[in-house]
């Protein structure tokens, strides 16, 4: 009675800390947005590199992922994830982009005669970083269901 009982709470406490992260990720990604939209005021570069391999790695562990096909048992889930990995290296890549518009404003923040420029490199380098970072939230949030609906599917297994 105490194994089921445990295990219930268990898997209980997974399905809960699964809604949770789903939670935590748009409040971070509300957050980086945030950043990144302060940073063209403040003209810096905060964090492009380590975003860049951040969602470098979450690409590779959705890959990773996509490879259990003994747990996920359907190929649509398989299919999903990998596909959702392709979400995640374009949002990597965005941020690569972002990091050179960074370059590139630096440049032209120099030239009084490039004004025009300037702005309108930074509104497309606030544009191309939100873009990163909405790609790399809806990916990692599908991710989130499909290990939620799979955890589901494995509700008989005793933990």
């Amino acid at each position: 009675m105490t194994s089921f009982t445990h295990g219930t709470i268990s898997k209980r406490s997974l399905f809960a800390l699964l809604g949770v992260l789903r939670l935590f990720l748009a409040v971070a990604a509300i957050t980086v947005i945030t950043v990144e939209i302060i940073e063209v005021y403040m003209q810096k570069e905060v964090m492009h590199l380590a975003l860049f391999a951040m969602f470098f790695l979450i690409c590779n562990f959705q890959i990773n992922l996509s490879r259990h096909t003994s747990v996920f048992k359907k190929e649509e889930r398989i299919s999903r994830l990998f596909i959702l990995a392709l979400f995640s290296l374009a949002a990597a890549f965005f941020e690569l982009v972002d990091l050179g518009f960074d370059q590139l404003t630096k440049n032209l923040k120099s030239n009084p005669l490039l004004t025009t420029g300037y702005q309108s490199i930074c509104v497309l380098e606030t544009a191309v970083a939100i873009l990163a970072i909405l790609l790399i939230t809806y990916s990692i949030d599908r991710m989130l269901v499909t290990l939620r609906s799979t955890a589901h599917d494995h509700r008989t297994v005793n933990l």
